[in-house]
């Protein structure tokens, strides 16, 4: 049975993708990132976009993936530009 954390949580997830994808294609847009570290995210946003789908019901995979994805790309981003 789904509960009502658990859908939380996914979405919550949900958001972490949509602001990471947001931030990605914004800061090849402005040039602040070279072509191969917003390649690098793209892949690595799929890849947790795939597995967040897969596994959505569990709230420490799907929190813990996207919340690394963002941190990923923040200190990524710095190191990069």
């Amino acid at each position: 049975m789904t509960t009502p954390r658990q859908v939380l949580y996914a979405l919550v997830g949900a958001g972490f993708l949509a602001v990471v994808g947001v931030l990605t294609i914004g800061a090849a847009a402005a040039g602040l990132t070279p072509a191969w570290w917003t390649g690098a995210m793209a892949i690595g946003w799929v890849a947790v976009a795939s597995l967040a789908g897969a596994r959505w019901r569990s709230t420490r995979v799907v929190l813990g993936a996207t919340i690394g994805l963002f941190v990923v790309w923040t200190v990524g981003t710095l190191v990069v530009s």
